[in-house]
């Protein structure tokens, strides 16, 4: 059995958001209670492999040793660990159907000093609704960055064989990755990408040790401030849609606030404006979501005028689009 395959069974645990225990902080201040869930003591570390510097995570109170998760965070970060990409886990940052975040030590072939690593569950795209959508034009990758192209990927693909799912959900990760590393590196807002491996992603953690950055539908702004941040997300977008990339499912719930400055996050409904005959629709809905958030601290902006314009600025009018296909 693959290793997306062994994890189905944890499929039907509920979602816990442990983020939303500090969220109400604004400034990054420390919560009451906060206990890690997940440690690597010396006394419990246990072998990956012959060499005596591979280790594996291993839980301690409150978290059994038979907590229905505990394999599939080892098998998802054990090679992080091996590369000594992080040191330990400490605590879950947030849960959900679709993925798990963890608060990550950082090792030493890393400069920062905490990581978040998220986990994807084998079944993850079952959430995603009409996914079709978004697979337009875009070239499916597998873990290695290598284009799946084989007749027989793509017909156990088309199939929705186990086989193609599990591919299906490698190519999917594997785009959220590199649509988030171009990000980065063409000077947007997002979290520093590190690595990526199988169903796990690690990247730069937004936060401190005791609270991890909130999401925007979770802080309370300030009307001056909020003018300044909508903006920030404003110019995200456009320096976006400049590289020919719309975000997909861009809204208050995927933008990360702290100390005054905000962080676009998920990619892997990212779209090519030019390959993908519904990325107007999806960069109009991206921005009218925005415009809806930011309108409740006084902000005037009308989301669908502001897609229009720049969509004719970088691209085309929509209504001429499909002479780029």
């Amino acid at each position: 059995m693959n290793r997306f395959g062994q994890h189905d069974r944890y499929e039907q645990y509920e979602y816990i958001d442990m983020s939303r225990q500090s969220h109400r902080g604004r400034k990054g201040k420390m919560p009451k209670q906060m206990r890690p869930i997940l440690t690597l003591p010396p006394s419990e570390k246990a072998l990956a492999g012959e060499g005596d510097d591979q280790y594996l995570p291993s839980y301690t109170a409150p978290l059994d040793p038979k907590h229905h998760e505990r394999q599939w965070v080892i098998s998802s970060t054990q090679s992080f660990y091996q590369d000594k990409l992080i040191t330990d886990l400490t605590r879950l940052v947030k849960g959900g159907k679709e993925a798990n975040v963890y608060l990550c030590l950082a090792g030493h072939t890393v400069e920062l000093p905490l990581l978040a690593a998220k986990l994807y569950r084998p079944r993850m795209l079952r959430t995603l609704k009409n996914n079709a959508i978004y697979k337009g034009g875009r070239t499916l990758r597998d873990s290695e960055g290598k284009e799946i192209k084989g007749s027989r990927e793509l017909r156990a693909m088309a199939k929705k064989t186990r086989f193609g799912k599990d591919l299906d959900l490698v190519a999917w990760i594997e785009h959220e990755f590199q649509m988030q590393k171009l990000l980065y590196q063409a000077g947007a807002d997002v979290p520093q990408p590190i690595a990526h491996r199988d169903n796990s992603i690690l990247m730069a953690y937004l936060g401190n040790e005791y609270q991890a950055a909130p999401t925007l539908n979770d802080v309370a702004l300030d009307r001056d401030e909020a003018q300044q941040l909508f903006q920030q997300v404003m110019n995200n977008v456009e320096r976006m849609l400049a590289h020919h990339l719309v975000h997909g499912d861009l809204s208050a719930y995927n933008i990360l606030y702290w100390e005054g400055e905000i962080s676009l996050i998920d990619f892997p409904q990212m779209v090519d404006a030019r390959k993908n005959s519904h990325a107007f629709t999806l960069l109009e809905r991206d921005i009218v979501r925005v415009t809806q958030y930011f309108t409740l601290y006084g902000v005037q902006a009308n989301g669908r005028q502001l897609a229009a314009a720049l969509w004719d600025r970088y691209l085309t009018d929509p209504r001429s689009f499909y002479h780029l296909l």
